[in-house]
């Protein structure tokens, strides 16, 4: 984009938030939409062990990939990742380490379903959102940690006790009425004197939680600086008290903690752009054998996951989508998630992900996912309507740039040049010498390419129907507007035939 009209929207508005150094970065991954989503797939209340398990499986891959995590501790849909004091991860880039972590844990949730779930089909994409927060030093870290267990044990025993009220006979407002007031001892009563169970049997991974790190020493009490200095190989999986007490009244000593949790907020009035990027794509995309210089299959699926973000999220109005990304633009005036950065950002990559994941055997049947595909991403903010339009622009120049010296590129290659030798030819080349190349050495017109993959793809709604309905002695105009793709320019003239397309 340098030396282009389009160069200020990088240079005035495009921003990396760095979180500072010396401070411990914890990522907190919890589901969306998880109740209706285990009601969906029938899990097993209050706790489904299989579930559970899978969400271990996944954060033990998590520190399988990232060796700069060194603790995770899970409960029900949740799992905080703590990074090592002096990590270096993406240089400390808030929004890159929190859509990469949502991204690959999202990726591993699909990947490893068939493992936990054999004889149950995933019905509909998973999805997870995050935060980023800072913790200053080693107690706070273990205070957030010991916060979270009390949580889990304060849910699970209320949660244990509801649902065998429900199985015996209870409505869910009865049983809410049931439980209503009651501590922690009246709860343990009510088990033992009514079904018979006593609470401290139930399984540990229920009552106290999942931890997952890279150590010999089950005790968590030494500090959490050993599990940066003891890697070992083997990963283990355990269930311990990481507070030694239990109960309402411990949450409290431990909630100052969520003063250090920022919710960074949009500004009111501005445009927000989601970026998506993969991560790792060219492996990705030789692991997975994909056509050089453009495959079409893999960008008619990065369209279908696209479109289905539109289908979910409403106040996406735009997608702009080339090679390996795509920017999502969300309305002016959007209050999706109370307009906070973090579950914005996390939520958008973490679903993008889950549809790639879930679309992959529709486009490519005869095609394993051999490696689980994570993308990253950052959010962006335009305060007028023209800079939105600039950026997609500039996104596009960057499509054609990129694209023109890809097909010479690989044209060169496949003609016997090694590599290097290809990218010497093309060193310092114009846009009309490239056009030349093309021409001269293999009779081929770089205007009649496939316009997606000069002109990248365009995702919007668009009005296909409009039809009346009588309700009562009315009659009500309806609408039906449909998700499209089109591969176009994204000048002046395309906004001017379609106002309604930021406007909505």
């Amino acid at each position: 984009m340098a030396n282009s009209e389009y160069e200020y929207v990088k240079r005035e508005f495009e921003f990396e938030s760095r979180l500072p150094p010396s401070n411990w970065i914890v990522v907190r991954i919890d589901g969306c939409h998880f109740h209706r989503f285990s009601k969906i797939h029938t899990f097993e209340k209050p706790n489904d062990e299989s579930a559970l398990r899978l969400m271990n499986a996944c954060a033990t891959s998590m520190l399988e990939k990232f060796p700069d995590i060194v603790f995770a501790y899970g409960v029900s849909d949740e799992y905080s990742f703590v990074f090592r004091e002096e990590t270096e991860f993406y240089q400390r880039r808030e929004s890159k380490i929190l859509s990469l972590c949502v991204s690959y844990f999202t990726s591993m949730y699909v990947m490893k379903w068939k493992d936990f779930f054999p004889n149950k089909e995933l019905k509909e994409p998973p999805y997870f959102d995050g935060r980023v927060v800072c913790y200053p030093n080693l107690k706070t870290i273990r205070d957030y940690l010991a916060w979270r267990q009390v949580d889990c044990h304060i849910n699970n025993q209320y949660n244990t006790c509801f649902w065998l009220l429900v199985k015996s006979g209870k409505t869910e407002k009865e049983a809410q009425q049931a439980l209503k007031g009651t501590f922690s001892k009246d709860k343990n009563e009510l088990l033992l004197q009514q079904f018979q169970i006593n609470y401290d049997d139930e399984l540990a991974m229920f009552r106290k939680g999942s931890c997952v790190y890279r150590d010999k020493d089950l005790s968590f009490g030494k500090s959490i600086s050993t599990f940066s200095e003891k890697l070992v190989t083997t990963l283990k999986k355990c269930s311990i008290n990481l507070t030694g007490v239990s109960g309402r009244e411990e949450k409290c000593r431990y909630e100052y903690v969520k003063k250090f949790d920022i919710n960074h907020r949009i500004p009111p009035c501005n445009w927000t752009v989601v970026s998506i990027n993969a991560n790792q794509f060219e492996q990705f995309s030789l692991t997975h054998s994909f056509d050089k210089p453009n495959d079409e299959t893999a960008l008619r699926l990065m369209n279908a996951s696209a479109s289905l973000m539109l289908e979910l999220f409403p106040d996406i109005v735009f997608g702009y989508g080339f090679s390996n990304e795509y920017s999502f633009v969300f309305q002016e005036k959007t209050e999706l998630y109370q307009r906070q950065e973090s579950l914005i950002l996390s939520s958008c990559t973490s679903c993008f992900t889950s549809f790639y994941m879930m679309k992959w055997k529709d486009f490519f049947p005869n095609k394993d996912l051999v490696e689980p595909p994570h993308f990253e991403a950052e959010l962006l903010c335009y305060p007028k309507q023209k800079i939105v339009c600039d950026y997609l622009s500039s996104r596009q120049a960057e499509c054609h740039t990129s694209n023109q010296y890809n097909t010479c590129f690989w044209m060169l290659v496949k003609s016997g040049k090694s590599e290097n030798e290809a990218h010497q030819i093309l060193k310092g080349t114009l846009s009309k010498d490239k056009n030349e190349l093309l021409f001269q050495q293999f009779q081929l017109n770089y205007n009649n390419e496939p316009a997606m993959f000069r002109k990248g793809s365009c995702t919007y709604r668009q009005k296909v129907e409009e039809y009346v309905e009588v309700e009562g002695s009315e009659n009500i105009t309806r609408e039906r507007w449909d998700v499209i793709v089109e591969h176009v320019d994204l000048g002046m003239e395309f906004w001017r035939k379609r106002p309604y397309i930021l406007s909505r």
